[in-house]
């Protein structure tokens, strides 16, 4: 009999792929690629690094978080032995990311029999889809007949992908952007990752920009930061995270935009050189009052300020 493997990114699409009555094992593999650092490095060293960062953020210990990445790691290494290996993963930042680490990783390391995907950006049951966790065990199966074999361009462009993620110049980004073609929403989840470097004129990361806006409207912020933002649908964790990071530059304050972070969202401050900043985009490493890399969303190009 033949040996097939789903691999998702996350509990919620496993849990409904259990219900879903296909063949074969599920796997997760979920870690938030978006956020902390991702270096070309080996994989003791990635753990170490994942792991710190998490524990570093209130999520638990580094070992714990460092077992379960390695874990997940291992999940699908052995996975790549089946006859058929399923990726289940959606158009935004967030699943993207996860897909061209696992492509480069299971390119490296031996491919399997048969690599196949389901892949969907919309869903004509879902007006306002944001992921695959959002779909019923009967919406699943039936994606299942749809499901495509990965070209050897498609892990290619995954490869050379996860080269410049993890690169600390982001400068192979935008030439990939225009150039990504087999693998369909790549390209538009590398424009979103170089949206979250800071703007040219505010500083401010596209998440920030959005997140002070619905402050200063006074709307329910994670609706309608998720309602115009479909390659990034946030979670309760990066808003969290994106309000301390506000509350700390002085620009929100009891939940409440404050004069300066008006001031920042009309591009009258820079948010980088008012406050300074402390994060990662994947190997770019964002640190002090600059310059650091920027990308401009209206000349899509980078600049370093």
């Amino acid at each position: 009999m033949e040996r097939l493997v789903h691999v998702c990114n996350g509990d919620s699409t496993a849990d409904s792929l259990g219900l879903a009555d296909l063949p074969g094992e599920i796997r997760v593999w979920a870690d938030a690629l978006d956020l902390g650092p991702v270096l070309p490095v080996g994989d003791a060293e990635h753990y170490k690094l994942r792991g710190e960062f998490w524990a570093a953020h209130g999520a638990g210990s580094a070992a714990d978080h460092a077992a379960r990445i390695a874990e997940y790691d291992r999940g699908v290494d052995e996975a790549a032995a089946a006859d058929e290996l399923v990726l289940w993963f959606e158009h935004d930042l967030y699943d993207q990311l996860a897909l061209v680490r696992l492509l480069a990783r299971l390119s490296r390391r031996g491919l399997p029999a048969q690599l196949t995907m389901v892949s969907i950006d919309r869903h004509p049951d879902v007006p306002s889809f944001m992921g695959l966790g959002e779909l019923k065990p009967e919406q699943l199966a039936e994606l299942w007949p749809r499901r495509t074999p990965l070209s050897r361009d498609a892990i290619d462009e995954a490869v050379t992908a996860w080269i410049a993620v993890t690169a600390g110049d982001p400068r192979a980004l935008p030439f990939l952007v225009k150039r990504v073609k087999a693998l369909p929403f790549l390209a538009g989840a590398l424009e979103r990752q170089l949206e979250e470097l800071p703007d040219p004129t505010s500083g401010l990361t596209r998440t920030e920009r959005q997140v002070l806006a619905a402050i200063a409207r006074n709307e329910p912020v994670l609706r309608a930061v998720q309602a115009i933002d479909p390659r990034y649908s946030i979670t309760d964790v990066i808003l969290r995270r994106t309000e301390e990071a506000l509350a700390r530059c002085g620009f929100v304050e009891g939940g409440a935009i404050t004069a300066l972070g008006r001031q920042a969202l009309a591009g009258a401050i820079d948010r980088v050189h008012e406050c300074g900043i402390d994060d990662w985009r994947g190997g770019v490493r964002l640190s002090g009052r600059g310059p650091v890399w920027r990308w401009d969303s209206r000349e899509r190009r980078l600049v370093e300020r």
